[in-house]
Protein backbone atom coordinates (compact mmCIF):
# COMPACT_ATOMS: atom_id res chain seq x y z
CA UNK A 1 0.00 0.00 0.00
CA UNK A 2 0.83 3.07 -0.99
CA UNK A 3 2.05 5.96 1.56
CA UNK A 4 1.32 8.83 -0.37
CA UNK A 5 -0.85 11.24 0.79
CA UNK A 6 -3.38 14.28 -0.77
CA UNK A 7 -0.97 17.21 0.41
CA UNK A 8 1.60 15.40 -1.79
CA UNK A 9 -0.24 16.83 -4.68
CA UNK A 10 0.44 20.62 -4.01
CA UNK A 11 4.41 19.87 -3.65
CA UNK A 12 6.68 22.82 -5.20
CA UNK A 13 7.53 20.69 -8.71
CA UNK A 14 4.00 20.99 -9.67
CA UNK A 15 3.51 24.76 -8.16
CA UNK A 16 6.58 25.54 -10.53
CA UNK A 17 6.22 27.60 -13.84
CA UNK A 18 7.68 24.46 -15.81
CA UNK A 19 4.56 23.30 -15.46
CA UNK A 20 3.15 25.58 -18.37
CA UNK A 21 5.76 24.64 -20.66
CA UNK A 22 4.56 21.00 -20.05
CA UNK A 23 0.89 22.62 -21.39
CA UNK A 24 2.58 24.23 -23.67
CA UNK A 25 4.12 20.96 -25.13
CA UNK A 26 0.94 19.12 -24.98
CA UNK A 27 -0.75 21.76 -26.84
CA UNK A 28 1.53 21.25 -29.78
CA UNK A 29 2.19 17.82 -30.07
CA UNK A 30 -1.50 17.58 -30.35
CA UNK A 31 -1.37 20.05 -33.05
CA UNK A 32 0.62 18.37 -35.00
CA UNK A 33 -0.61 15.23 -34.17
CA UNK A 34 -4.21 16.11 -35.48
CA UNK A 35 -2.88 18.18 -38.56
CA UNK A 36 -1.35 14.71 -39.72
CA UNK A 37 -4.62 13.08 -39.31
CA UNK A 38 -6.24 15.57 -40.97
CA UNK A 39 -4.58 16.09 -44.01
CA UNK A 40 -6.16 13.05 -45.75
CA UNK A 41 -9.91 14.23 -45.68
CA UNK A 42 -8.47 17.44 -47.63
CA UNK A 43 -7.21 14.93 -50.22
CA UNK A 44 -10.06 13.04 -50.81
CA UNK A 45 -10.64 14.15 -54.24
CA UNK A 46 -6.33 13.68 -55.45
CA UNK A 47 -5.92 10.56 -53.61
CA UNK A 48 -9.06 9.31 -54.81
CA UNK A 49 -7.74 10.16 -58.63
CA UNK A 50 -3.87 9.36 -57.99
CA UNK A 51 -5.39 5.26 -56.57
CA UNK A 52 -8.23 4.97 -58.60
CA UNK A 53 -10.30 4.06 -55.22
CA UNK A 54 -14.63 4.85 -54.52
CA UNK A 55 -15.63 6.06 -51.38
CA UNK A 56 -16.29 2.72 -49.68
CA UNK A 57 -12.16 2.32 -50.22
CA UNK A 58 -11.19 5.63 -48.71
CA UNK A 59 -13.38 5.15 -45.64
CA UNK A 60 -11.11 1.56 -45.26
CA UNK A 61 -8.25 4.26 -45.66
CA UNK A 62 -9.12 6.42 -43.07
CA UNK A 63 -10.31 3.28 -40.66
CA UNK A 64 -6.64 1.43 -41.10
CA UNK A 65 -5.07 4.67 -39.05
CA UNK A 66 -8.17 3.90 -36.49
CA UNK A 67 -6.63 0.24 -36.27
CA UNK A 68 -3.30 1.46 -35.27
CA UNK A 69 -4.23 3.55 -32.50
CA UNK A 70 -6.66 0.57 -31.31
CA UNK A 71 -3.64 -1.75 -31.43
CA UNK A 72 -1.41 0.24 -28.91
CA UNK A 73 -3.57 2.69 -26.71
CA UNK A 74 -4.41 0.79 -23.61
CA UNK A 75 -0.82 -0.94 -23.51
CA UNK A 76 0.77 2.57 -24.09
CA UNK A 77 -1.03 3.61 -21.04
CA UNK A 78 0.20 0.99 -19.13
CA UNK A 79 4.03 1.44 -20.63
CA UNK A 80 3.28 5.59 -19.62
CA UNK A 81 2.32 4.11 -16.09
CA UNK A 82 5.36 2.11 -15.95
CA UNK A 83 7.92 3.57 -17.23
CA UNK A 84 7.16 7.39 -18.01
CA UNK A 85 6.23 9.69 -20.21
CA UNK A 86 9.60 11.17 -21.97
CA UNK A 87 10.76 7.60 -23.27
CA UNK A 88 7.33 6.47 -24.42
CA UNK A 89 6.12 9.47 -26.00
CA UNK A 90 9.86 10.33 -27.96
CA UNK A 91 9.31 6.90 -29.49
CA UNK A 92 5.90 7.29 -30.76
CA UNK A 93 6.96 10.87 -32.13
CA UNK A 94 9.18 9.71 -34.44
CA UNK A 95 7.67 6.83 -35.23
CA UNK A 96 4.45 8.50 -36.67
CA UNK A 97 6.80 11.41 -38.16
CA UNK A 98 8.56 8.72 -39.88
CA UNK A 99 5.37 7.20 -41.34
CA UNK A 100 4.04 10.43 -42.48
CA UNK A 101 7.31 10.99 -44.58
CA UNK A 102 6.96 7.72 -46.20
CA UNK A 103 3.18 8.33 -47.28
CA UNK A 104 4.33 10.98 -49.64
CA UNK A 105 5.87 8.05 -51.71
CA UNK A 106 3.26 5.60 -52.11
CA UNK A 107 1.93 4.59 -55.00
CA UNK A 108 -0.30 0.88 -54.25
CA UNK A 109 -3.58 1.11 -52.51
CA UNK A 110 -2.83 -1.54 -49.64
CA UNK A 111 0.92 -0.35 -49.22
CA UNK A 112 -0.89 3.29 -48.23
CA UNK A 113 -2.94 1.24 -45.88
CA UNK A 114 -0.43 -0.62 -44.37
CA UNK A 115 1.00 2.87 -43.78
CA UNK A 116 -1.59 4.47 -42.12
CA UNK A 117 -1.79 1.01 -39.72
CA UNK A 118 1.80 1.84 -39.01
CA UNK A 119 1.03 5.62 -38.34
CA UNK A 120 -1.87 4.56 -36.14
CA UNK A 121 0.38 2.91 -33.50
CA UNK A 122 2.82 5.84 -33.69
CA UNK A 123 0.40 8.22 -33.03
CA UNK A 124 -1.72 5.97 -30.24
CA UNK A 125 0.23 6.99 -27.82
CA UNK A 126 0.04 10.64 -27.82
CA UNK A 127 -3.32 10.89 -25.56
CA UNK A 128 -2.63 8.77 -22.76
CA UNK A 129 1.07 10.73 -22.76
CA UNK A 130 -0.72 13.86 -22.39
CA UNK A 131 -3.00 12.78 -19.54
CA UNK A 132 0.12 11.36 -17.43
CA UNK A 133 2.29 14.63 -18.34
CA UNK A 134 -0.40 16.64 -17.35
CA UNK A 135 -1.41 14.77 -14.02
CA UNK A 136 2.15 14.49 -13.07
CA UNK A 137 2.46 18.28 -13.52
CA UNK A 138 -0.35 19.71 -13.19
CA UNK A 139 -2.25 21.07 -9.45
CA UNK A 140 -5.62 18.86 -9.39
CA UNK A 141 -7.66 22.22 -9.22
CA UNK A 142 -6.27 23.44 -12.48
CA UNK A 143 -6.21 19.95 -14.39
CA UNK A 144 -9.43 20.58 -16.29
CA UNK A 145 -8.36 24.04 -17.62
CA UNK A 146 -4.83 22.28 -18.40
CA UNK A 147 -6.30 19.65 -20.40
CA UNK A 148 -8.66 22.03 -22.23
CA UNK A 149 -6.17 24.05 -23.18
CA UNK A 150 -3.88 21.29 -24.24
CA UNK A 151 -6.39 19.72 -26.40
CA UNK A 152 -7.31 22.60 -28.30
CA UNK A 153 -4.73 21.57 -30.50
CA UNK A 154 -7.22 19.28 -31.88
CA UNK A 155 -10.14 21.57 -33.43
CA UNK A 156 -7.25 24.26 -34.27
CA UNK A 157 -5.50 21.52 -36.19
CA UNK A 158 -8.91 21.14 -37.89
CA UNK A 159 -9.54 24.94 -38.26
CA UNK A 160 -5.94 25.48 -39.76
CA UNK A 161 -6.40 22.41 -41.59
CA UNK A 162 -9.46 24.47 -43.78
CA UNK A 163 -7.27 27.60 -43.89
CA UNK A 164 -4.23 26.39 -45.03
CA UNK A 165 -3.80 22.56 -45.91
CA UNK A 166 -6.49 22.70 -48.26
CA UNK A 167 -4.31 25.39 -50.25
CA UNK A 168 -1.03 23.51 -49.57
CA UNK A 169 -2.50 20.45 -51.62
CA UNK A 170 -3.78 22.61 -53.81
CA UNK A 171 -0.07 24.24 -54.73
CA UNK A 172 2.24 21.53 -54.05
CA UNK A 173 0.24 18.26 -54.19
CA UNK A 174 -1.00 16.02 -51.52
CA UNK A 175 2.55 14.05 -51.73
CA UNK A 176 4.55 17.10 -50.88
CA UNK A 177 2.03 18.00 -48.24
CA UNK A 178 2.19 14.73 -45.88
CA UNK A 179 6.54 15.21 -46.18
CA UNK A 180 6.19 18.72 -45.17
CA UNK A 181 3.76 17.57 -41.79
CA UNK A 182 6.23 14.49 -41.48
CA UNK A 183 9.02 16.58 -41.32
CA UNK A 184 7.34 18.99 -38.85
CA UNK A 185 6.82 16.34 -37.02
CA UNK A 186 10.08 14.95 -36.45
CA UNK A 187 11.58 19.17 -35.99
CA UNK A 188 9.08 18.90 -32.77
CA UNK A 189 9.77 15.42 -31.38
CA UNK A 190 13.72 16.27 -31.51
CA UNK A 191 12.89 19.78 -29.20
CA UNK A 192 10.60 17.29 -26.91
CA UNK A 193 13.92 15.20 -26.55
CA UNK A 194 15.54 17.52 -25.56
CA UNK A 195 14.01 19.96 -23.28
CA UNK A 196 11.25 17.55 -21.47
CA UNK A 197 11.98 16.46 -18.40
CA UNK A 198 10.71 14.16 -15.66
CA UNK A 199 8.63 15.42 -12.41
CA UNK A 200 11.13 15.20 -9.53
CA UNK A 201 10.98 12.42 -7.09
CA UNK A 202 8.44 12.62 -4.68
CA UNK A 203 5.48 13.59 -6.57
CA UNK A 204 2.32 12.15 -5.92
CA UNK A 205 2.28 9.20 -8.73
CA UNK A 206 3.04 5.72 -7.56
CA UNK A 207 6.54 3.89 -8.37
CA UNK A 208 6.35 1.21 -10.89
CA UNK A 209 5.94 -1.17 -7.82
CA UNK A 210 2.99 0.45 -6.71
CA UNK A 211 1.42 0.91 -10.08
CA UNK A 212 1.91 -2.66 -10.50
CA UNK A 213 -0.13 -2.92 -7.52
CA UNK A 214 -3.07 -1.43 -8.86
CA UNK A 215 -5.23 -4.21 -10.47
CA UNK A 216 -6.42 -4.26 -14.48
CA UNK A 217 -9.50 -5.25 -12.67
CA UNK A 218 -10.34 -1.87 -10.94
CA UNK A 219 -10.41 -0.16 -13.93
CA UNK A 220 -11.86 -2.62 -16.58
CA UNK A 221 -14.75 -2.92 -14.10
CA UNK A 222 -15.05 0.03 -13.24
CA UNK A 223 -18.95 1.22 -14.10
CA UNK A 224 -18.06 5.24 -14.59
CA UNK A 225 -15.04 4.69 -16.30
CA UNK A 226 -16.81 2.08 -18.77
CA UNK A 227 -19.59 4.59 -19.43
CA UNK A 228 -16.63 7.69 -20.06
CA UNK A 229 -15.09 4.93 -22.23
CA UNK A 230 -18.10 4.46 -24.42
CA UNK A 231 -19.55 8.11 -24.27
CA UNK A 232 -15.88 8.99 -25.76
CA UNK A 233 -16.60 6.22 -28.92
CA UNK A 234 -19.61 8.18 -29.53
CA UNK A 235 -17.38 11.94 -29.24
CA UNK A 236 -15.49 10.45 -31.43
CA UNK A 237 -17.51 9.24 -34.04
CA UNK A 238 -18.41 13.02 -34.25
CA UNK A 239 -15.04 13.86 -34.19
CA UNK A 240 -13.77 10.92 -37.05
CA UNK A 241 -17.15 12.34 -38.94
CA UNK A 242 -15.46 16.11 -39.02
CA UNK A 243 -12.13 14.91 -39.40
CA UNK A 244 -12.82 12.36 -42.07
CA UNK A 245 -16.05 13.16 -44.35
CA UNK A 246 -17.32 16.77 -43.56
CA UNK A 247 -15.19 18.14 -46.43
CA UNK A 248 -16.86 14.91 -48.78
CA UNK A 249 -20.01 15.33 -47.34
CA UNK A 250 -20.05 19.20 -48.43
CA UNK A 251 -18.29 18.71 -51.80
CA UNK A 252 -20.39 15.74 -52.85
CA UNK A 253 -24.28 16.97 -51.44
CA UNK A 254 -23.71 20.48 -51.74
CA UNK A 255 -21.05 20.28 -54.91
CA UNK A 256 -18.75 22.84 -52.86
CA UNK A 257 -15.02 23.51 -54.22
CA UNK A 258 -12.99 22.72 -52.07
CA UNK A 259 -11.93 26.27 -51.57
CA UNK A 260 -15.03 27.04 -50.27
CA UNK A 261 -14.92 23.83 -48.41
CA UNK A 262 -11.99 24.44 -47.04
CA UNK A 263 -13.80 27.35 -45.09
CA UNK A 264 -16.76 26.20 -44.75
CA UNK A 265 -15.08 23.02 -42.52
CA UNK A 266 -13.36 25.39 -40.18
CA UNK A 267 -16.68 26.86 -38.35
CA UNK A 268 -16.77 23.61 -36.50
CA UNK A 269 -13.53 23.61 -34.90
CA UNK A 270 -13.63 27.71 -34.30
CA UNK A 271 -17.14 27.37 -32.58
CA UNK A 272 -14.93 24.01 -31.07
CA UNK A 273 -12.08 26.46 -29.81
CA UNK A 274 -14.61 28.43 -28.40
CA UNK A 275 -16.13 26.47 -25.87
CA UNK A 276 -13.44 23.78 -24.92
CA UNK A 277 -11.92 26.25 -22.81
CA UNK A 278 -15.52 27.44 -21.04
CA UNK A 279 -16.05 23.53 -20.49
CA UNK A 280 -12.55 23.29 -18.79
CA UNK A 281 -13.28 26.38 -16.56
CA UNK A 282 -16.84 24.86 -16.13
CA UNK A 283 -15.53 21.75 -14.94
CA UNK A 284 -12.58 22.68 -12.70
CA UNK A 285 -15.21 25.16 -10.73
CA UNK A 286 -17.47 22.28 -10.38
CA UNK A 287 -15.02 19.85 -8.60
CA UNK A 288 -13.60 22.65 -6.67
CA UNK A 289 -17.47 23.55 -5.20
CA UNK A 290 -19.02 20.06 -4.78
CA UNK A 291 -15.77 17.31 -4.93
CA UNK A 292 -17.96 15.32 -7.02
CA UNK A 293 -17.34 13.66 -10.01
CA UNK A 294 -20.76 13.16 -11.36
CA UNK A 295 -21.44 17.17 -10.76
CA UNK A 296 -18.58 18.72 -12.25
CA UNK A 297 -17.63 15.29 -14.98
CA UNK A 298 -20.36 13.12 -16.10
CA UNK A 299 -23.24 16.14 -16.13
CA UNK A 300 -21.37 18.11 -18.20
CA UNK A 301 -20.82 15.63 -20.80
CA UNK A 302 -24.15 13.89 -20.94
CA UNK A 303 -25.75 17.67 -21.05
CA UNK A 304 -22.82 19.05 -24.01
CA UNK A 305 -23.56 15.26 -26.25
CA UNK A 306 -27.29 15.64 -25.48
CA UNK A 307 -27.31 18.70 -27.41
CA UNK A 308 -24.98 17.58 -29.95
CA UNK A 309 -27.74 14.66 -31.20
CA UNK A 310 -30.45 18.22 -31.19
CA UNK A 311 -28.31 19.82 -33.53
CA UNK A 312 -27.60 17.39 -35.50
CA UNK A 313 -30.96 16.21 -36.26
CA UNK A 314 -32.30 18.79 -38.33
CA UNK A 315 -29.39 17.68 -40.47
CA UNK A 316 -31.14 15.03 -42.10
CA UNK A 317 -33.54 16.96 -43.26
CA UNK A 318 -32.05 20.45 -44.48
CA UNK A 319 -32.56 22.00 -48.23
CA UNK A 320 -29.64 25.17 -47.68
CA UNK A 321 -26.06 24.15 -47.41
CA UNK A 322 -26.22 27.30 -44.76
CA UNK A 323 -28.92 25.76 -42.61
CA UNK A 324 -26.50 22.50 -42.75
CA UNK A 325 -23.25 24.33 -42.14
CA UNK A 326 -25.08 26.23 -39.04
CA UNK A 327 -26.52 23.02 -37.50
CA UNK A 328 -23.15 20.96 -38.11
CA UNK A 329 -21.14 23.35 -36.65
CA UNK A 330 -23.31 24.05 -33.14
CA UNK A 331 -23.29 20.30 -33.28
CA UNK A 332 -19.67 19.47 -33.16
CA UNK A 333 -18.94 22.45 -31.36
CA UNK A 334 -21.50 21.50 -28.15
CA UNK A 335 -19.55 17.75 -28.77
CA UNK A 336 -16.40 18.62 -28.42
CA UNK A 337 -17.05 21.32 -25.51
CA UNK A 338 -16.51 18.59 -22.78
CA UNK A 339 -13.40 17.19 -24.00
CA UNK A 340 -11.20 17.57 -21.21
CA UNK A 341 -14.01 16.36 -18.25
CA UNK A 342 -13.02 12.85 -20.52
CA UNK A 343 -9.97 12.34 -19.25
CA UNK A 344 -10.35 14.46 -15.78
CA UNK A 345 -12.24 11.74 -15.16
CA UNK A 346 -9.61 9.40 -15.52
CA UNK A 347 -7.26 11.32 -13.37
CA UNK A 348 -10.19 11.37 -10.75
CA UNK A 349 -10.46 8.12 -10.21
CA UNK A 350 -7.55 6.45 -10.67
CA UNK A 351 -4.49 9.17 -10.56
CA UNK A 352 -1.87 6.53 -10.22
CA UNK A 353 -3.12 4.58 -13.06
CA UNK A 354 -4.15 7.80 -15.09
CA UNK A 355 -2.09 6.66 -18.37
CA UNK A 356 -4.35 3.55 -18.35
CA UNK A 357 -7.49 4.63 -17.47
CA UNK A 358 -6.75 7.05 -20.17
CA UNK A 359 -5.82 4.22 -22.80
CA UNK A 360 -8.95 2.50 -21.92
CA UNK A 361 -11.29 5.14 -22.67
CA UNK A 362 -9.16 6.47 -25.50
CA UNK A 363 -9.27 2.41 -27.34
CA UNK A 364 -13.20 3.27 -27.44
CA UNK A 365 -12.16 6.14 -29.23
CA UNK A 366 -9.89 4.42 -31.80
CA UNK A 367 -13.11 1.96 -32.51
CA UNK A 368 -14.80 4.65 -33.22
CA UNK A 369 -12.14 5.73 -35.46
CA UNK A 370 -11.87 2.52 -37.27
CA UNK A 371 -15.92 2.15 -37.63
CA UNK A 372 -17.14 5.62 -38.51
CA UNK A 373 -15.32 5.81 -41.90
CA UNK A 374 -16.00 2.61 -43.12
CA UNK A 375 -20.20 3.35 -41.87
CA UNK A 376 -20.20 6.42 -43.16
CA UNK A 377 -18.69 5.71 -46.43
CA UNK A 378 -20.79 2.76 -46.53
CA UNK A 379 -24.06 4.62 -46.21
CA UNK A 380 -23.07 7.67 -48.30
CA UNK A 381 -22.36 5.30 -51.67
CA UNK A 382 -25.10 3.25 -50.90
CA UNK A 383 -27.93 5.18 -49.44
CA UNK A 384 -29.30 8.18 -50.18
CA UNK A 385 -26.65 10.51 -49.71
CA UNK A 386 -25.64 11.11 -46.32
CA UNK A 387 -28.62 10.62 -44.71
CA UNK A 388 -28.31 7.28 -43.52
CA UNK A 389 -24.84 8.63 -42.06
CA UNK A 390 -26.52 11.10 -39.72
CA UNK A 391 -29.12 9.18 -38.48
CA UNK A 392 -26.68 6.37 -37.58
CA UNK A 393 -24.42 9.66 -36.22
CA UNK A 394 -27.45 10.38 -33.79
CA UNK A 395 -28.08 6.94 -32.31
CA UNK A 396 -24.77 6.41 -31.46
CA UNK A 397 -24.44 9.83 -29.44
CA UNK A 398 -27.23 9.32 -27.75
CA UNK A 399 -26.69 6.05 -26.38
CA UNK A 400 -23.19 7.80 -25.34
CA UNK A 401 -25.58 10.27 -23.27
CA UNK A 402 -27.93 7.10 -21.64
CA UNK A 403 -24.78 5.23 -20.67
CA UNK A 404 -23.17 8.59 -18.84
CA UNK A 405 -26.99 9.57 -17.23
CA UNK A 406 -27.98 5.56 -16.07
CA UNK A 407 -24.32 4.36 -15.32
CA UNK A 408 -21.71 7.16 -14.16
CA UNK A 409 -21.57 6.98 -10.76
CA UNK A 410 -17.81 8.85 -10.62
CA UNK A 411 -17.45 6.52 -7.84
CA UNK A 412 -14.36 3.64 -7.19
CA UNK A 413 -15.22 0.48 -5.85
CA UNK A 414 -14.98 0.35 -1.98
CA UNK A 415 -12.76 -2.39 -2.21
CA UNK A 416 -9.84 -0.47 -4.03
CA UNK A 417 -9.99 2.99 -1.93
CA UNK A 418 -6.19 2.68 -2.10
CA UNK A 419 -6.42 3.80 -6.06
CA UNK A 420 -7.98 6.97 -4.75
CA UNK A 421 -5.57 7.76 -1.92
Amino acid sequence: MSTSSPQLAAQPHQMSRYRFVIAGFCFLLGLVNYLDRVVISFAIKPIQSDLRIEDASFGLLMSAFAIGTLSVNAISGFLLDRFGVKIIWSIGLFAWSIVMILQGFVEIFWMFIALRVLLGIGEGVNFPAMNRALVDWMKPSELGRALSFSLLGVPLALLVGGLVLAPLILDVGWRWSFIILGILGAILGFLFLFLYRQPPTGQADATPVEVDRIPLRSLLMNPTLLATGWSFFAFGWVLFFGLSWLPGYLEQTWDMKLDSVGFASTLPWALAILLMPIGGWISDSLMRRTGSTRRARVHLIWICQLLSVLCFIPVIFVESVTWAVVFISLAIGFSMAPNSPYYSICADLFKRRAAAATGIIVTFFSISGVTCPIITGWLAQTGDGFSGAFTALCIVVASGVLGMVFFATGRVDSRNQEIKS
